[in-house]
């Protein structure tokens, strides 16, 4: 007896129950939505995933920039300074064999160490 009473008293709360304040969505839109986040986030031409991608990759060629500016300034520089232009133009030459009259030139052949190469 107790087994019908219960039964009963759980179809009318069931029925008379006080509605709910969202109706709970289907399942299919549920899935709907699971892969239009996926595909948002991971496939799209415009991916949360690419997105970050380019981001990175902005940041490392942002810092080349910054670090060929920086020899482009530096460059401009030595250009311009002629103290600069007479040293680099005579290291050059000297890389050639050439010598400032009255010098001697000794070449060595075989390996140097590095201790003794300036």
């Amino acid at each position: 007896m107790s087994d019908i009473g219960r039964r009963i008293r759980r179809y009318r709360l069931s029925r008379y129950a006080a509605p709910r304040a969202f109706p709970r969505p289907p399942r299919w839109l549920w899935i709907a939505g699971a892969l239009w986040l996926a595909y948002v986030g991971f496939l799209s031409e415009h991916s949360f995933y690419s997105i970050w991608r380019m981001s990175a990759e902005n940041a490392r060629v942002q810092r080349e920039l910054a670090d060929v500016r920086r020899e482009i300034t530096h460059l401009d520089r030595d250009a311009r300074d002629p103290q600069a232009r007479l040293r680099n133009a005579e290291r050059a030459l000297r890389r050639e064999g050439f010598a400032r009259p009255g010098e001697v030139i000794y070449r060595i052949e075989g390996d140097i160490p590095d201790s003794l190469v300036r």
